[in-house]
């Protein structure tokens, strides 16, 4: 996973934040309250309030003295009617009376008002109590949801753990896979080597076994033309001593004829030495051209070998290089915090490295859109502990890495 695949804590599913309708028993109570307080407003402006008592004071008159009032009140000529003394006693029971059936009334009004009082009473206690009982279910019902909750980001949390340990599980396979990688093209390019060299000794072996079979060739040749010129040498000589002697047994008068004829062999032996050393050149600097030949053929050689040579050492570098940028990145990507909800985003990056394995900047190459997660990316700017290499040319290749960051 190059892509380093990190997963963001989130809100856990099925644990959401409390419904209207959960709210519905505090709405209730709210209301419930309005209305007793307005009844009772409204009984209270209705109620006339009650009548102040007079006091009433009784008079017990003794008859004496009513009679010896009523006689020395009575008119000599005419005789009092016996109606007016009555009227002011039935005016103070019917006054009673009426105060009685006031007392009666204010009395049967103070009983339905305490009535009234007594039903808004049981009334707002039933409401308190409805009340009471809705908060204590809305509580338990909070008291769900929280465990609901706590459960599930329980449960989010056991899901991101597996997903770490699957994320570094991967990583660690992604590993070995790119040393696996990097040891097979080692051993690739030592093989190769070897062969090379293999193939340059056993050319280098043929090379020798041919010049032994060349110069035992012209030893032989040599030795061979040594005894042809040597058989030829007696030949000529016992010949030259065969006509010699014929020449003394003949006349005397082919003396001038034989030394002519002497003559012309000397010459032609000349003839023959000046060819065979002729030859003898010609052949020494045939050989001459084919030991260039083989020296400059020798010379390719090591070019080659110099050249393969050249080769795996570039290929070893580049793997240096490879080797060192994958550490970078992963160093880089394993210490990135994913921020939460970014679950698709993508950006980009380019990161400048200190030679003591620090981050010198951050420059956001291609942004995701989301200013969080750049900011994530960013963050990373106080990032240390990088692995570089000591070699400068391959510190220069790979201290300047981009980076592109995908969130799961």
């Amino acid at each position: 996973m190059n892509s380093i695949d990190v997963v963001s804590p989130r809100q856990p599913h099925g644990v959401t934040k409390p419904h209207s309708s959960d709210r519905a028993p505090l709405v209730f109570t709210v209301l419930l309250h309005i209305v007793v307080l307005t009844v009772l407003i409204w009984f209270g402006k209705n109620l006339a309030p009650l009548p102040v008592p007079k006091h009433i004071q009784a008079v017990i008159v003794p008859s004496t003295t009513m009679n010896n009032t009523a006689s020395q009140a009575e008119p000599k000529s005419t005789p009092a009617p016996s109606s007016p003394p009555d009227q002011p006693i039935k005016q103070q029971v019917e006054k009673q009376q009426i105060e009685k059936q006031q007392l009666e009334k204010q009395q049967k009004a103070e009983e339905r008002q305490a009535e009234k009082a007594a039903e808004v009473a049981a009334a707002a206690l039933a409401a308190e109590k409805a009340a009471a009982l809705a908060k204590q279910q809305q509580k338990i019902e909070y008291a769900k949801a929280q465990a609901a909750k706590q459960a599930e980001a329980d449960k989010q949390a056991e899901i991101e753990r597996a997903y770490a340990l699957k994320k570094a599980q991967h990583a660690e396979k992604l590993k070995a896979e790119v040393e696996e990688k990097r040891l097979a093209k080692e051993k690739a390019a030592e093989d190769a080597k070897a062969e090379k060299i293999r193939e340059m000794k056993a050319a280098k072996a043929a090379q020798e076994k041919a010049d032994k079979e060349q110069a035992l060739k012209d030893a032989k040749a040599k030795e061979k033309a040594e005894k042809e010129q040597a058989l030829k040498d007696a030949k000529a000589k016992e010949k030259t001593q065969k006509e010699q002697a014929l020449k003394d047994a003949k006349a005397k008068e082919k003396a001038e004829k034989e030394a002519a004829d002497k003559a012309a062999k000397e010459q032609a032996i000349k003839d023959a030495k000046a060819q065979e050393k002729a030859d003898k050149l010609k052949a020494a600097k045939e050989a001459a051209d084919a030991k260039r030949r083989l020296m400059q053929s020798l010379g390719n050689d090591d070019a080659e070998v110099s050249n393969l040579k050249g080769q795996v050492a570039a290929n070893a570098k580049a793997n240096s290089v490879g080797k060192y940028a994958a550490q970078i990145k992963s160093r880089i990507k394993s210490a990135w915090h994913v921020p939460a909800g970014s679950s698709g985003l993508k950006a980009t990056a380019r990161f400048t490295l200190g030679s003591d394995g620090s981050v010198a900047s951050v420059v956001i190459t291609h942004s995701s859109g989301n200013d969080d997660f750049d900011a994530s990316i960013k963050a990373l700017r106080n990032l240390s502990g990088i692995p570089v290499p000591d070699d400068s040319d391959t510190f220069s290749q790979v201290k300047a890495p981009t980076i592109t960051f995908v969130a799961p």
